[in-house]
């Protein structure tokens, strides 16, 4: 109802009241008095009614506006609860994903720190499942022994990326001579060469024709000879019969001629072969982890094959034209023989790091043969034999190769054979046999064994 309605009414009924209320003391007709008492009364009980119905309809309106209020509350509640649990579930996800894209890009780092471990072959890309997430990485090499990983972990969408630096780490052995001999010493033949130095802890002898060392010949302990050497520096006990160009350190000259004469005094002390038993284990059993291989294994005729790491327990034969691509150290617990312009030769993933066939046996490089590297001028293959024969290595017939060890047997380097360093209990190079000697075998690095392991020297999340 209208309040100014209301209140207009009630104004008329009080005005009645007084009108009828008046009469009393004065001179009216009864029926006067009564018609305005009625029509007061009448105005005065309305205008209660309408009142009392108005407050009614007031109370009703609030009663319905708190009911609004309170449901309306509730239900922005219900929403905000809702939106808000909706909200912590989509961050759940999103933080389960991004865990799982780092956990995939971590199973990227390990699988490459695993490949370059095991000498295992890649195609940058790798990419593979990990978990519920994929990851991608990426192997680049940034310097010899060096190399950048970068793994990218994706899970739903989600993208986590690291980057880990993997090393050689550990004892390299280092090879500073062009020929390095232990106490059996070095014979040298006609026309025979060594292009570099020369440290033998036995004698140096030239057994007919002439022989040149081109730099410096050193020959360790009291009673060390050196003879009939052609060379530019020498260091002995003592000369007979040798041309030193330049400088001749000795305490007896003998019959030499020389630049120059130096009293040597002390002599140099004996320098151990740099590859320790121990070492040479340690390639045996990394060779031993990829497998076995049970008795010969044959290579001939125009076949390709790949092996490594892999021991192998009877003898290695590389023939006719065959070529050996190796992924892992060898151990062969056999004589092996590389032949008839047959190659062997380290794989592309080797990068600037060098491998090695260890040997039980005996080893033959023959006829045209070649063995190398990766293919990387800082990668070398390294033929070693524990063997104590003379000789336990052989290269001859125009064979290349890059080293060649022998820890207790000697080494015969023969008709017009190549390579670029020997060390061994002793040497002999025949006629026309020639050692070059290059300067980066200093810092040749194997991946397994004495040469150092690949481990982890930095790691960083990049993304």
């Amino acid at each position: 109802m209208n309040p100014v309605r209301n209140l207009q009414r009630y104004i008329h009924a009080k005005r009645e009241w007084r009108i009828a209320t008046s009469f009393h003391g004065r001179s009216a007709s009864p029926m006067t008095v009564c018609t305005y008492s009625v029509r007061a009364l009448r105005s005065v009980i309305h205008g209660k009614f309408l009142n009392g119905v108005n407050r009614n309809t007031q109370k009703g309106f609030a009663t319905l506006y708190f009911v609004l209020l309170a449901l309306f509350l509730v239900v922005s509640i219900a929403g905000s609860s809702f939106l808000l649990v909706s909200w912590q579930q989509r961050v759940g996800r999103n933080t389960q994903n991004s865990v799982q894209a780092y956990w995939a890009a971590e199973a990227g780092i390990e699988d490459a720190l695993l490949r370059l471990k095991k000498g295992m072959s890649w195609v940058n890309p790798i990419s593979f499942a990990a978990g519920e997430g994929v990851t991608t990485t990426t192997i680049m090499e940034t310097a010899p022994g060096t190399n950048l990983v970068v793994a990218q972990g994706d899970d739903s969408s989600r993208v986590r990326k690291i980057q880990a630096l993997l090393e050689l780490s550990g004892i390299t052995p280092v090879f500073f001579y062009g020929a390095h001999i232990g106490s059996g010493g070095l014979q040298m033949d006609n026309l025979s060469k060594v292009i570099g130095n020369v440290f033998s802890n036995g004698n140096i002898a030239v057994t007919s024709g002439q022989a040149e060392i081109t730099e410096t010949a050193t020959v360790a302990g009291l009673g060390g000879s050196i003879s009939r050497v052609i060379s530019k520096h020498a260091f002995a006990d003592m000369c007979t019969g040798s041309n030193i160009a330049q400088e001749l350190h000795a305490n007896n000259k003998g019959n030499c001629t020389y630049g120059s004469y130096i009293p040597l005094g002390t002599p140099p002390a004996p320098v151990p072969l740099p590859i320790s038993d121990e070492g040479i284990q340690q390639w045996k059993d990394a060779a031993q982890a990829g497998g076995v291989h049970p008795g010969n294994y044959e290579l001939s005729g125009s076949s390709i094959a790949t092996l490594g790491p892999k021991k192998i327990t009877g003898n290695l034969e590389v023939e006719d034209s065959a070529i050996l691509t190796l992924t892992g150290t060898l151990w062969v617990a056999g004589n092996v023989v590389v032949q008839n312009s047959a190659r062997v030769k380290l794989a592309s993933s080797y990068g600037a790091t060098s491998g090695v066939i260890v040997v039980d046996g005996t080893i033959t490089l023959g006829n045209s043969s070649i063995s190398e590297g990766s293919g990387n001028p800082d990668s070398y293959l390294i033929y070693l034999s524990t063997n104590s024969s003379n000789p336990a290595l052989i290269i001859k017939n125009n064979a290349i190769a890059d080293i060649l060890y022998t820890s207790q047997g000697w080494i015969v380097v023969e008709n017009n054979a190549q390579l670029v360093e020997a060390t061994g209990y002793g040497i002999h190079l025949k006629n026309n046999a020639v050692i070059q000697y290059e300067t980066g075998l200093q810092d040749a690095r194997f991946t397994s064994g004495p040469g150092a392991s690949w481990e982890l020297s930095s790691w960083q999340e990049i993304e």
